[in-house]
């Protein structure tokens, strides 16, 4: 008897999902909602189970000791080597395959674009540039993927689609977008490795995208399209299910914030229907089936499964069968391309496991690659870099001697991750060294605060001494390590210790109870890795009356107030609610940022380790609250500097951008090298760039800022503590002039920026004159190392529209294409050739609701900086039409003009029918307006709205008229519409008003009188 369609590896993969399908009954379908539990199916066949197990994937293979530790994704972005990151890619699954020989899924890549620097989760992400981005998440979802047309190594569920590039409160918080913000900068990284083929799933981000929640959004169903199966693998991140069950249906915001409301409740209310806690499950189960997420668990015990099938019998929001076929397709999908009914016939199966892949000759040395290729050099005044190995080097700064894991690490043993310091003396021998830390003494009650023999910090000793000191690291924004110098251990709140009550992530130093929490220091080991809560990083103020310290991270606590130190009396220092006390004073003992001046006046060189913990200030659910170096930091390189004029090398250290300005602008500083925490091998790297062993050659994925003050600025009920003055939820791009591409602001280093060893001259950029946008060509440049030393060199190609319909909102420039010219040796010339697809280069065209290349002159330059090599070519594409407006439209879908605005959710139940439309448009503040390009006002008499008025006490509605202007927001006034007040703003009422002399093809604006108006649709008649 021969063996079913579906167990013949030489069959589509389609085919033998759907054969699968046919042989199993209602209820075995609805069993497979969360993983395929082992089936017997109708013809007696026994499929396997499968589920889709916790695996990230982010920079290394998951959170294992046995595992290969990569720099940071923004640092891998630096490298910009699409090769190299499909070898990562290669590395990890491997590990994943070898290891975890029952893990077919990897949790990555993340295609979050970075457009704010203040993002929490910054260094997840690869960069600002759309292009970029979906380069390096395609080119590592490859690798994570393997290259074989059916099977994969690992199933890339990539994340957080859409939008997510904050963390104030995420889960109920909402991204705001244009339509061509959406299309033109957000969506891409997600698209485009979809549309590869490269990228089989993906994760749901917490937020909402325009009011609309990301887990249930329509537009997951665009992502699915892009294959041409349909066959695609959503699933929520962690516990965001219950997230959907217990909030995000009102909005939460700087402006305004209405609790906490469920969104299946909210919506079953717009049908009229008070539901209770059991039926918001079966609406939300409802929910991911007709939104098709895959993976019906959220990490939480909700009955989602159960849910779903109950409200397929009740057919609640029209789901049936239909639905859960969609669902169980894509796990079958899944587990077709395991290859886990295939035997040996799939290569990935035939990979040997193994509990120790990272020990691969191969993958150390990717690992050392990676971390080299991922340096950028930002400054290097008189060729100071790199260092003579005779010279005397003193090696300075806080991260000198660590090499810190950020929270997705693999857990890589220290013995494993080389810090600069360890690299450099292995390289140079034995240098001198001093962190720059403060070191201090507390006292308390007249009494000296000591290490007790149980592990408890108290005042009880008489004298300062060597066991009274704690050394300083100090992480900005008020937030502080200590360590005892005599022990080494570092203070902490016991909190995870005791069972005193809940730890809060705003306020993980205290607990309530009896007895409470106190300070202790028991461990050696700097706290970093995996650590959800980092109770060694504590909020410590200096004032006139004493230190304060309390809670960590930068939330000040609770609604009754942070923890603070009291002191008991047998000395021990208890953390607990209530007002602030003077209880510490400090004494400090050694002048950190003196003494490290003082070593470095001695050697040749300083070299200055300073940035940031990864677990600090910004991580999940904290954004950064600002771009400063920490203070004590920035003294540090400034004394140093000082005292080793034109001889102190600085290396910043970090997850992100950060404001050094100040550090660039110094004289007395030389050079300035920039690197991620990149991985195992990160001081490795380092020290051979130093010496000259190595030329780094990266350039800067994102702009390094001055200062915030050209960031999007928040509402009025920003919070104190977190990221105050910055609006996070700011994701329109082009209105708001976020990064390179819209943003005027001057920068201390800008996007592209990177330097190395040599020089490099390029000779003419060739391009064809002329192509047609569907038509791929091959821009060429000639690069000659001028210089005396080997390196690579990363060469950037930008393209600029000349005649676009947008006018100047169309990016300055954008990234057309890019590549990294390997070991150039010195005197040799290298034709660099890069491929260039227009359709890159496209516009998102309002009229028909479709991506464009304008027709029209570009401008091609080659170089990180509009001063290179350029060229001209006209592409053949598309024209936008005039914008007929009369049959009427949703006015999001059709606005290219956006100044001071918010969009929202029209209603629930329009998101739930998916008939387009689901955004309104709305004012934050008086003279906002809302445009749309080249409007047919021929003939047009009326301008009718369908409005509504947020109830809001921010929001100023004595003079709710929204003008109609023609040509500019100052232009030709054609109306003025009364808005009415409404109940809210989802409750749409109609309005109009006449036009007086429109006519032509023009810009038409709304301009907004008041903030918290709202339009849904828009319709000129004739």
């Amino acid at each position: 008897m021969s063996a079913p369609a579906y167990l013949d590896p030489t069959r589509p993969v389609a085919e033998r999902v759907d054969a699968i399908l046919a042989l199993m009954t209602d209820e075995q379908k609805l069993a497979c909602l969360n993983g395929i539990p082992e089936t017997v199916l109708a013809d007696g066949h026994t499929l396997p189970a499968l589920s889709n197990q916790f695996n990230e994937v982010l920079h290394g293979s998951g959170h294992h000791a046995d595992a290969t530790l990569f720099p940071q994704a923004i640092g891998l972005g630096a490298t910009w080597d699409t090769e190299l990151m499909e070898q990562i890619g290669d590395v990890v699954s491997h590990e994943t395959r070898a290891r975890d020989t029952d893990v077919y899924a990897g949790f990555g890549p993340v295609a979050d674009i970075r457009s704010n620097p203040l993002a929490g989760r910054f260094e997840e992400g690869f960069g600002e540039d759309p292009l970029h981005a979906a380069a390096m998440v395609t080119a590592y979802a490859w690798g994570l993927r393997g290259r074989h047309p059916h099977y994969v190594r690992v199933l890339t569920q990539m994340k957080h689609y859409l939008g997510y590039n904050h963390e104030w409160h995420r889960s109920q918080s909402s991204a705001s977008m244009s339509v061509r913000a959406l299309r033109e900068y957000q969506e891409v990284p997600y698209r485009k490795p979809v549309a590869a083929g490269a990228v089989h799933g993906a994760m749901t981000s917490y937020n909402l995208v325009n009011g609309v929640p990301s887990i249930v959004a329509p537009i997951m169903d665009e992502l699915r399209a892009e294959r041409e199966d349909g066959r695609f693998f959503f699933l929520p991140d962690g516990w965001d299910g219950v997230n959907l069950h217990t909030t995000k249906a009102t909005p939460w915001d700087t402006w305004e914030t209405h609790g906490d409301h469920p969104y299946p409740q909210a919506l079953a209310a717009e049908e009229g229907r008070d539901i209770d806690t059991d039926e918001i499950g079966v609406y939300a189960s409802a929910l991911f089936l007709l939104a098709g997420q895959t993976n019906f668990h959220d990490g939480s015990d909700l009955p989602f499964v159960p849910n779903a099938a109950e409200a397929v019998r009740r057919g609640v929001l029209g789901v049936t069968m239909e639905h859960v076929d969609r669902t169980v397709r894509d796990w079958l999908d899944f587990l077709v391309r395991t290859g886990k009914l295939d035997g040996d016939a799939c290569p990935w199966n035939r990979i040997e496991a193994d509990p120790h892949p990272q020990d691969r000759p191969e993958a150390t040395a990717l690992a050392l690659q990676a971390a080299r290729e991922q340096l950028v050099l930002l400054k290097n005044d008189g060729a100071a870099l790199p260092l003579a190995d005779t010279a005397t080097i003193a090696v300075l700064g806080p991260l000198a001697d660590l090499n810190l894991r950020d929270y997705y690490s693999p857990l890589v043993p220290a013995e494993r991750r080389v810090t600069p310091l360890q690299a450099i003396r292995e390289r140079l021998g034995d240098v001198a060294f001093h962190s720059g830390n403060d070191t201090i003494a507390w006292q308390a009650g007249g009494k000296y605060v000591t290490l007790a023999d149980d592990g408890a910090l108290a005042a009880r000793a008489a004298d300062l001494g060597d066991t009274e000191v704690f050394e300083v690291w100090d992480w900005a924004h008020e937030q502080h390590m200590f360590r005892h110098k005599a022990t080494g251990k570092f203070a902490m709140a016991n909190l995870l210790e005791r069972n005193d009550g809940p730890a809060t992530f705003t306020n993980q130093a205290g607990a309530s109870g009896s007895g409470g929490p106190v300070l202790v220091a028991n461990d050696t080991e700097m706290e970093d890795a995996n650590a959800w809560f980092t109770h060694q990083n504590l909020h410590y103020v200096r004032g006139e009356e004493g230190v304060r310290l309390f809670g960590v991270n930068h939330v000040a606590g609770d609604a009754d107030g942070p923890y603070h130190v009291r002191l008991a009396e047998d000395g021990s220092l208890p953390l607990a609610k209530g007002p602030f006390a003077p209880v510490l004073t400090e004494t400090l003992v050694e002048d950190g940022p003196a003494a490290a001046a003082a070593v470095a006046a001695d050697a040749d060189w300083a070299v200055v380790f300073v940035g940031n913990h990864p677990l600090v200030n910004a991580r999940e659910c904290f954004d950064r609250p600002g771009l400063d170096l920490a203070p004590r930091q920035a003294d540090l390189v400034r004394e140093v500097a000082a005292a080793k004029p034109g001889r102190t090398v600085v290396v910043v250290v970090s997850a992100y951008p950060l404001a050094i300005g100040a550090i660039a602008d110094d004289p007395n500083v030389a050079a300035i090298l920039y690197t991620s925490h990149a991985g195992q091998a990160a001081g490795t790297a380092i020290a051979e760039a130093l010496v000259g062993d190595y030329a780094p050659a990266g350039r800067l994925t994102s702009t390094w800022l001055p200062d915030t003050s050209s960031l999007p600025q928040a509402g009025p009920r920003s919070e104190p503590y977190r990221v105050a003055d910055i609006d996070m939820l700011e994701y329109d791009v082009i209105a708001a002039g976020l990064t390179y591409r819209y943003s005027r602001a001057d920068a201390v280093f800008p996007f592209g920026h990177g330097l190395t060893y040599t020089e490099f001259t390029y000779g003419p950029l060739e391009i064809p004159s002329a192509f047609a946008a569907g038509e791929r060509v091959v821009a060429a440049i000639d690069v000659t190392n001028a210089g005396d030393r080997a390196s690579d060199e990363v060469v950037l190609l930008f393209a600029s529209a000349t005649e676009s319909a947008y006018g100047d909102r169309v990016p300055a420039r954008q990234l057309a294409g890019f590549t990294r010219a390997k070991a150039i040796a010195p005197g040799e010339t290298r034709r660099v050739e890069i491929e260039v697809d227009p359709q890159d280069l496209f516009v998102w065209d309002v009229v028909s609701g479709k991506r464009i290349v304008e027709t029209g002159t570009y401008v091609f330059t080659a170089g990180s900086d509009a001063a290179g090599p350029r060229a001209e070519a006209r592409i053949e594409g598309e024209t936008i039409a005039a914008l007929d407006l009369s049959a009427g439209a949703n006015v999001w879908e059709k606005a290219t003009i956006a100044h001071d605005l918010t969009y929202w959710e029209v209603s629930k139940l329009h998101t739930a029918a998916r008939q387009g439309g689901y955004h309104s448009t709305a004012s934050r503040r008086p003279g906002a307006h809302v445009g749309f390009t080249r409007t047919d006002l021929n003939g047009a008499k009326r301008i009718e709205l369908r409005t509504a008025t947020t109830t809001a006490d921010w929001a100023d509605l004595a003079d709710p008229v929204i003008e109609v202007r023609a040509a500019a927001p100052d232009g030709k006034l054609l109306a003025e519409v009364q808005v009415p007040a409404t109940g809210g703003l989802q409750s749409f009422t109609d309005t109009g008003a006449d036009l007086e002399g429109a006519e032509g093809v023009q810009d038409l604006y709304l301009v907004f009188r008041a903030g918290g108006v709202y339009i849904d649709t828009i319709r000129l008649t004739r």
